[in-house]
C-alpha cells in the first residue's frame, strides 16, 4: 500500500544516524530551529522555541544589533536630543547649579537672562524622574515621524523654533514668581506640526487612525494639570500653538514636507517674531 505523499516535503529518516554539524564524529538527533541543521549538545543554544546553533544565534544578534542602529540612522536628531537631554538631566543631578542658572525664571529674563527662554528645554526636574522620563518617550515616539518627513535640519529648526515660542509664551502669560524648565513645550511643538501632516493627509486610513490617536492623547495632557499641579500649561499651548502655525505654513499637503524652502523660511520668520514680540511686550511691561 503506497503512502501518501507529505505536503510539506520529504520527512526525514529518524532510523538514519546523524552527526553534528560542528562535531562530525558526535551522533545528534536535535536540530536547530531555525535552520534545521543537526546540532549535539555542546552546540545547541536554547532559544524561545527549542535551541539554535551558534551560526544561528550570532546571525539573530546581528540582526538586533542592526534594527537598534535603525533609530539613530533614520532620526539622528531625535536620537541625539535624546542623549543631550539624558546627560544634562545626569549633570543636574551632579551638579544642582545647573538647574539654578539656566531655568526660566521669568524675573531673570526681565533683567536680560534671555538665554532662559532656550535652555529650559534640555532641563528636567532632578527630583522628578518621571519628567524626562515621560518627554523623552514622546520624543522618541513621535519625533522620528516628524524627522523623516521634514529632514533632519527642518526638524531641528522646528524643534527650536517652537521650544523658544513655548518660553516665550509661558514667559508672557504665566506667573512671574516661579522657575521652569522642561522639553515638553518643543515635544508639544514636534506633536503640532505632526498633527497638521496627519491631517492634510487624513483621507489615508493609516493616516487618519493615528490622527485620531494623537489628538486623544493631545486632549490627556492638557486634563493632566487639573489633576497635578505644576505644570506649566502655557508652554505646552504656546509649543503646540506654534507647531500648529509651522505645520500649516511649511506643509502644502500636496508635496513632501521637505520640499519648498521659501514657504517654510517665511513660515519660520513669522512664528520666531510673533515669539520675539511677545518677549518684548513683556519685557518692556513686566511687573511682578
Amino acid at each position: 500500500m503506497d503512502e501518501p505523499p507529505d505536503p510539506l516535503g520529504t520527512l526525514p529518516d529518524e532510523s538514519e544516524e546523524t552527526f553534528c554539524y560542528g562535531h562530525p564524529k558526535t551522533p545528534t538527533r536535535l536540530r536547530c530551529s531555525r535552520c534545521n541543521r543537526p546540532i549535539c549538545g555542546r552546540c545547541a543554544i536554547p532559544a524561545s522555541v527549542g535551541q539554535q546553533c551558534p551560526e544561528c544565534v550570532a546571525l539573530a544578534q546581528k540582526e538586533t544589533r542592526k534594527v537598534r542602529g535603525t533609530f539613530r540612522a533614520t532620526a539622528p536628531a531625535v536620537f541625539t536630543l535624546i542623549v543631550i537631554n539624558v546627560a544634562v538631566y545626569v549633570a543636574q543631578k551632579a551638579f544642582p547649579v545647573i538647574t539654578q542658572r539656566f531655568s526660566s525664571e521669568p524675573v531673570l529674563i526681565a533683567q536680560g537672562q534671555w538665554w532662559r527662554l532656550i535652555t529650559p528645554m534640555f532641563l528636567h526636574s532632578p527630583f522628578l524622574i518621571w519628567h524626562i522620563v515621560f518627554n523623552m518617550m514622546a520624543l522618541f515616539i513621535y519625533g522620528p515621524f516628524v524627522e523623516r518627513a521634514y529632514g533632519t535640519r527642518r526638524f531641528v529648526a522646528l524643534y527650536f523654533v517652537t521650544g523658544f515660542v513655548a518660553g516665550a509664551v509661558s514667559y508672557t502669560l504665566g506667573p512671574c514668581n516661579i522657575y521652569g524648565l522642561g522639553a515638553s513645550g518643543a515635544i508639544f511643538g514636534v506633536i503640532g506640526v505632526l498633527l497638521v501632516y496627519l491631517f492634510k493627509r487624513r483621507r489615508s486610513a493609516a493616516e487618519g487612525q493615528f490622527l485620531r490617536g494623537l489628538l486623544v492623547l493631545v486632549g490627556i495632557n492638557f486634563l493632566i494639570p487639573f489633576i497635578i499641579p505644576g505644570i506649566d500649561v502655557f508652554a505646552h499651548l504656546g509649543g503646540l500653538a506654534s507647531g500648529l502655525v509651522l505645520g500649516a505654513g511649511m506643509d502644502s499637503g500636496h508635496s513632501p514636507p521637505s520640499s519648498g524652502g521659501g514657504r517654510q523660511l517665511a513660515a519660520m520668520a513669522l512664528v520666531v517674531g510673533l515669539g520675539l514680540l511677545l518677549v518684548v511686550f513683556r519685557t518692556a511691561t513686566f511687573t511682578c
